[in-house]
């Protein structure tokens, strides 16, 4: 979904409400960090050029449209759940502040990076807002975003930034990950005033490593994960030690993607579609005699969400009164919103699919000749069929193959036009049949 800022002035011109949107099925599920909890019954997600607002409860959607009409880079929800944040794409985009749940336009941060915002976040306190810029610039930038103006601001890396984070326990120090490093910040006060100062990480001996989940300690080290999925303890710029796991030498099978540290429990999620609980004291004391020795560990619990699932983001669910619980929001990159109970119990809910998406491009739409239906195919070879009058998804089916383009032929091919013809990257033509259309 893409769209530009209209003007009204001028012959010739497009009105700004020619078209107006009537319903989507998409989700960004590639992008990081694209999923947030507003409150007990609506979660806040990106697709396109609108944030998009979920009511669990009744699966209606609300959209709020950018300002900018030219995409959305990140978003971020304030820890007082009353605003939330949109960094655009664009020429100089703007980070706009909304209010919750009146939506209204708040405030708006302008130039803080080039093009488009790769993260946001919010500190512990509220008070400022961390933005990440994506290339060419790679700017971090510390908001007073009140006042909507920039405190600090240096460059982040010469390469991509995945994500950057303020520690909740130590006022003044952040954390930036990224294509191959991890770098630990500090706002101090020096001669000339108050700088960021920022010293990049050291992986020594151990393999150089994307960085896409970490987590700040409350004594401020910090621990973060791998591509190939084990833990780092870093301590200063230093790694102290590698946590393994002693089965398979793996905490997890393939990139590390999120770590929280929740109720005195450190939890990961993996792109291998699990999710595992450690014991905290053992990670925060781990140590080791010799430089490449690992240290060994189990989780005390773990879940498989599904097959396929490939985790990107989590979110923890809130309660009416801010009571203890297990219940997570998990972002798939196959295309699923998932509620999940990570609680160590016997009697934990098994996990749930909530909303389905494609994952990735839609590479071909084909609508019904006699009926509001619509069928779809995506690049990550799932067929679609929607009833978009009712705003219903009514099936899908996933091949092994992506897809390329779909047909819905009319009566001369099938009396009940309940035939779909679709193109695959494996050079395969498949003919499908609705087994019960009407």
């Amino acid at each position: 979904m893409y769209a530009r800022a209209q003007t009204t002035s001028g012959e010739g011109s497009t009105p700004s409400n020619f078209l107006t949107l009537f319903h989507s099925f998409g989700y960004e599920c590639l992008k990081r960090a694209n999923l947030h909890v507003l409150d007990e019954t609506h979660v806040l997600f990106s697709a396109g050029n609108y944030i998009q607002i979920l009511n669990l409860e009744t699966k209606a959607l609300t959209y709020l449209p950018t300002v900018g009409g030219r995409g959305i880079g990140s978003i971020a929800v304030h820890p007082s759940r009353k605003y939330f944040a949109v960094g655009e794409q664009g020429f100089e985009p703007h980070i706009l502040i909304f209010e919750y749940p009146s939506l209204k336009l708040y405030r708006i941060c302008r130039k803080g990076t080039e093009t488009s915002f790769a993260y946001l976040s919010f500190s512990p306190d509220g008070e400022k807002l961390a933005s990440l810029g994506s290339t060419p610039d790679y700017m971090l930038t510390i908001w007073d975003w009140r006042r909507e103006k920039i405190i600090l601001r240096s460059k982040a890396h010469g390469q991509d930034v995945f994500r950057v984070s303020f520690s909740t326990e130590i006022e003044g120090q952040l954390t930036t990950g990224g294509l191959g490093h991890i770098k630990f910040w500090k706002m101090a006060a020096t001669f000339t005033g108050l700088k960021l100062q920022g010293e990049l990480g050291k992986f020594g001996r151990t393999a150089i490593s994307d960085i896409e989940g970490y987590v700040e300690l409350p004594d401020g080290k910090v621990l973060s994960g791998s591509e190939w999925g084990n833990m780092l303890l870093w301590d200063g710029d230093l790694i102290k030690c590698e946590l393994a796991s002693t089965e398979n030498n793996n905490c997890h099978k393939g990139q590390v993607q999120e770590i929280f540290l929740d109720e005195g429990e450190l939890i990961t999620a993996g792109s291998d579609g699990s999710v595992k609980i450690w014991d905290f004291e053992t990670i925060d004391g781990a140590d080791v005699l010799e430089e490449d020795a690992m240290f060994p560990m189990e989780p005390m619990s773990e879940m498989h969400v599904g097959e396929g699932v490939s985790i990107v983001s989590m979110c923890k669910t809130v309660t009416e009164n801010n009571d203890t619980n297990s219940m997570w929001f998990a972002q798939d990159a196959a295309g699923g919103i998932w509620r999940l109970d990570i609680s160590v119990s016997l009697t934990k809910k098994a996990p749930e699919l909530i909303q389905s998406y494609h994952a990735g491009p839609v590479r071909g739409i084909a609508p019904c000749p006699y009926t509001h239906m619509s069928a779809s195919m995506g690049a990550d070879g799932t067929v679609r069929v929607v009833d978009y009058l009712r705003k219903n998804a009514l099936v899908c089916k996933k091949y092994k193959s992506g897809g390329s383009c779909i047909l819905w032929p009319g009566r001369n091919v099938d009396s009940k036009m309940a035939t779909l013809i679709g193109g695959f990257t494996d050079g395969v033509i498949r003919v499908m049949t609705l087994a019960h259309a009407e």
